[in-house]
């Protein structure tokens, strides 16, 4: 059947005034179904109150799904010429740019032109060789010991065109950051090296072999490679937020990120390409089947990327995606094969979250929530919870993709045993190193196996797997756990008695709360306050609603209303005293009010609940950067100078809090910061850039 595409309430209006780009003539529009078409008014109500809150000037965004094509534009392309945004907007793609790369490398490989284990000089003569082999597969992975950017003040500044060559001189004579297969490091110049990969192998230049072998046979006809002196047609103009205030974003010549971040398209190629990955149109099923498996470096540990595409934990199901930010934009494709759905999202506004966007059209196209989260009351019962999340999100997901077993009846049983005797053992510290090892080969998978051995059982029993999109973790162990305990002896596998009682008691309560919804509509905190401690009180298992008073307590405190985001900081500790999320909520909220000894116990809190959470150096970094990109420099700084006195050791924090002193014109500080990164780690990858900055700065 022919593809269909509908552009929006706005399919009439488009014709007249552009607003969304109206399907072509050949191909007949498609309006979705009635109930799909009122949950879409909806979500248009949702992303104006989005745009709105976080200053967001224009953001195109769509969905695919077997016929059905829909795109609308929302918000301003050009702010100063009032240039809408539409469905043909052409938004840098950045490092969406990277599974498309990864095709092409595939495409190659099957044609015989590549050999994914030979070292890159097979094909990229030029790049020096280094002390260990870098090889194709490995880059593809970003486990080929590339390094990222080491002066960003430089390398993320570029105003001049620069060709292949140049662009690999960039960073050829980068030491490796670990030997290939040892670490993950995300790095633009590795896709680099890929597309350099690209044209040694196919004789042709990358934007040409694309366009030519990956854009063109996917009809992707508005995918271009940017370029500031050529004419694009409904080319978008990228902001920036400077405090309150948006100005145009810097002007960078991206030529350099060609083949990792290079390009530029709108939201209907972006769709294109995630619906042809997933049919199969421009590489085999082989070839699609490897490009979506997670990498493990050599310890065994799963990186959550594939060939060019990240693996990300999606409520249990099927998916695959790939985020980009860089000056001008901020992009989002996500691809749930299985089910034959893309969504996609694209802004010109720097360092907003996109995935917001694909997050709330999921839940409008499907009326699935996009992902369960759930709070334990009972501390005790939380380390059964982690065991069944974890069968929960590999097991389903892979029921998801294949109705074929993962193992056989022994190493299934095997892995049973392993969770009873290591994950529910009674020394709890050695019992959480274990569940957190158990997703990865070093911890044998046992997850995995055991998991989709009970989401095939529940399956066979007639159970409807896509319910347990709904109810989540514990009702799909709960029943499995039922399922066995009414089978013959020794038919199913079975789990220690202690555990199947724990998740029967925590799913019975799950089922009493699950229901209960964040609120669409804005409500006062003290409502909020009422109505969510009554819906709680002696539960024991019940949604965790601390992401939303997360951006509740962002929002508020954006709009200088101060009160109001200390009060979601208290009621998230008050419904979620268990949680490291909530009180480095508290703790975020606390710092942003100036009570910074306050702040940090609660901080310090977080961290004793989870060192790997919310209080961790990566999270408060993040923190940090997600409040310098929407203006908030000084309140950034102030995260950063918490994090450093919880990670005193920690060499990227200390270079993260000197770039903040730079912006604030604190010159001795932040040269003292640089000096504090280097001591603590010579070569942390912003090492070369650290100190050329003591030297500029001095």
């Amino acid at each position: 059947m022919q593809s269909s595409k509908y552009y929006g309430f706005a399919g009439a209006l488009a014709l007249l005034c552009g607003v969304a780009q109206a399907a072509p003539s050949s191909v007949p529009a498609s309006a979705p179904s009635p109930a799909l078409a009122a949950r879409l008014a909806d979500f248009d109500g949702w992303v104006a109150r989005r745009m709105a809150a976080q200053r967001i000037p224009g953001v195109t965004v769509g969905f695919s799904q077997g016929d059905v094509e829909w795109v609308k534009g929302y918000g301003h392309a050009d702010l100063e010429n009032r240039v809408p945004a539409t469905a043909s907007s052409s938004y840098r793609l950045a490092s969406v740019t990277k599974p498309m790369t990864a095709v092409a490398i595939l495409q190659l490989a099957e044609q015989g032109k590549v050999d994914l284990d030979a070292p890159v000089q097979t094909y990229v003569p030029y790049f020096p060789v280094k002390p260990f082999p870098v090889t194709v597969r490995q880059l593809l992975g970003h486990l080929g010991g590339i390094d990222a950017y080491r002066n960003s003040q430089v390398e993320q500044h570029f105003k001049e065109h620069k060709d292949t060559r140049q662009s690999i001189a960039v960073f050829e004579q980068f030491d490796l950051v670990a030997e290939p297969g040892t670490r993950f490091r995300y790095t633009s110049y590795g896709y680099n090296l890929l597309g350099a990969v690209i044209e040694g192998a196919s004789g042709e230049s990358y934007g040409g072999y694309m366009r030519r072998h990956v854009w063109g046979p996917l009809g992707m006809d508005t995918t271009v490679m940017d370029d500031p002196d050529a004419v694009i047609a409904h080319r978008v103009r990228g902001y920036r937020l400077a405090g309150t205030a948006l100005k145009n974003s810097e002007f960078v010549d991206i030529s350099s990120r060609f083949s990792a971040g290079g390009t530029r398209a709108s939201v209907p190629d972006m769709l294109a390409f995630g619906r042809g990955v997933h049919e199969g149109k421009i590489l085999s099923p082989a070839s699609v089947a490897a490009m979506v498996q997670p990498m493990a470096t050599r310890a065994g540990r799963l990186t959550h990327y594939g060939m060019g595409w990240e693996i990300p934990p999606a409520g249990g199901r099927y998916a695959i995606a790939h985020s980009g930010q860089q000056p001008e934009t901020v992009t989002y494709l996500y691809s749930f094969p299985s089910r034959k759905l893309t969504l996609a999202v694209a802004s010109n506004l720097e360092r907003v979250n996109p995935e917001a966007f694909v997050q709330r059209l999921f839940e409008v196209v499907t009326g699935e929530p996009w992902q369960l989260h759930t709070y334990i009351a009972d501390a005790g019962a939380q380390r059964a919870y982690q065991v069944a999340q974890g069968l929960f999100e590999e097991g389903r997901a892979y029921a998801e993709r294949t109705d074929q077993a993962y193992a056989d009846a022994a190493a299934t049983r095997a892995a049973f045993a392993h969770i009873k005797q290591q994950a529910l053992a009674p020394d709890a510290t050695a019992a959480r190193a274990y569940i957190e090892t158990a997703r990865h080969p070093a911890g044998g998978r046992v997850f995995l196996t055991a998991g989709a051995s009970m989401a095939g059982a529940l399956r066979r029993s007639g159970a409807d797997l896509d319910t347990y999109s709904r109810g989540g973790a514990l009702a799909f162990a709960r029943d499995y756990i039922l399922l066995s305990q009414g089978k013959a002896s020794g038919t199913l596998p079975r789990f220690d008695p202690a555990f199947e009682q724990a998740i029967v008691t925590l799913a019975a309560s799950w089922d009493g709360t699950a229901a209960i919804a964040w609120p669409q509509a804005p409500v006062s905190i003290a409502a909020l306050d009422g109505q969510l401690r009554a819906a709680f009180h002696g539960q024991r298992a019940y949604p965790d609603f601390v992401p939303e008073l997360l951006e509740l307590a962002q929002a508020s405190a954006a709009r200088g209303d101060t009160e109001a985001a200390l009060a979601a900081g208290r009621l998230a500790v008050a419904l979620y005293p268990l949680s490291d999320g909530a009180h480095a909520l508290q703790g975020l909220t606390l710092l942003r009010a100036g009570k910074t000894n306050d702040a940090t116990a609660a901080l310090r809190l977080s961290l004793a609940r989870d060192p790997l959470g919310a209080a961790s150096p990566a999270a408060l970094n993040l923190e940090a950067y997600r409040l310098k990109g929407s203006g908030a420099v000084a309140p950034g700084m102030a995260v950063l100078q918490a994090a450093v006195s919880l990670h005193p050791r920690d060499a990227n924090l200390h270079d993260s809090l000197a770039e903040f002193y730079v912006e604030q014109g604190l010159r001795p500080q932040a040269v003292e910061a640089y000096r504090q990164a280097l001591q603590l780690d010579p070569s942390y990858p912003g090492a070369v850039g650290a100190r050329a900055a003591i030297i500029r700065l001095r």
